[in-house]
């Protein structure tokens, strides 16, 4: 229920967003992997991109990113960090750390707060899968991320870099994100940032019917043009479905029976 899952939320020291999201990953089983998303998105982030040398942290940072998830770029960044850590003695790795444009204290901290979270999931009974089980399917994932980030939802104007956001903000992925090149119809960021114009950054490919989903006791629906349809014996109308002004379903025929007897 919608007060159980607030309890939850409200026990975690995060940003409510965050706990939202560890809360319905524990219900999509993909908890596991939603630690590390959340752990990473409460530090500063580990890559580093000295001024001097941009192109070579870039360079060594392409390896980690998924071109439909910036979220799952973090988790690639952490198995690979695993390996190492397991492979090197521990000025190796430091040194490795260094040279790939990574920050040896933050990945520490990073790993600190994960430890910390997977504590607290495990005190509430969260279920945390198999270790050794199949990777999660990134649907999930990101379905999982929608529940804390309704309200960074984005659908994409026509063939512009353009974003239709919340409250009829406008924003545009950051050029740094893995979807900058090919940007999806529908986006979820993790954070939406004001510089020289809105940018969202951690980004996501979504559906909409993910959004209709996780956000069904926010949306609001609108009906027109009921009318008698002689094929389905029944009177129909057209359908709208927002979520903060953005629209989710456009013009959906339903059955008007349900929504008006």
């Amino acid at each position: 229920s919608l007060t159980t899952v607030r309890r939850q939320v409200a026990t975690f020291p995060l940003d409510p967003r965050l706990a939202r999201m560890l809360v319905a990953a524990s219900s999509y089983g993909v908890l596991r992997e939603m630690l590390v998303i959340v752990s990473a998105l409460s530090i500063q982030d580990p890559r580093e991109r000295p001024l001097e040398a941009q192109q070579q942290a870039d360079a060594k940072h392409a390896r980690f990113t998924d071109p439909t998830s910036d979220f799952l770029a973090y988790l690639n960044l952490w198995n690979y960090l695993r390996e190492q850590r397991r492979e090197l003695s521990g000025n190796a790795f430091r040194r490795m750390v260094r040279e790939e444009y990574l920050h040896y204290v933050r990945i520490r901290e990073w790993q600190d707060v994960h430890a910390m979270l997977r504590d607290q999931c495990r005190g509430l009974g969260l279920d945390l899968g198999q270790s050794d089980g199949p990777p999660a399917d990134p649907d999930r994932i990101h379905a999982a991320a929608l529940a804390g980030l309704l309200s960074h939802i984005g659908l994409r104007e026509g063939e512009t870099r353009d974003y239709l956001g919340a409250r009829n903000g406008r924003f545009a992925i950051f050029p740094g994100s893995g979807l900058a090149k090919k940007p999806p119809q529908w986006v979820v960021a993790a954070e939406l940032v004001e510089t020289s114009r809105l940018w969202a950054r951690t980004v996501a490919k979504v559906e909409p019917a993910w959004i209709e989903q996780e956000g069904a006791h926010l949306l609001k629906r609108t009906y027109s043009e009921p009318h008698w349809s002689r094929r389905r014996g029944a009177v129909m109308a057209h359908e709208r479905v927002t979520l903060y002004g953005v629209p989710v379903v456009a013009d959906r025929l339903v059955s008007y029976g349900r929504i008006d007897q």
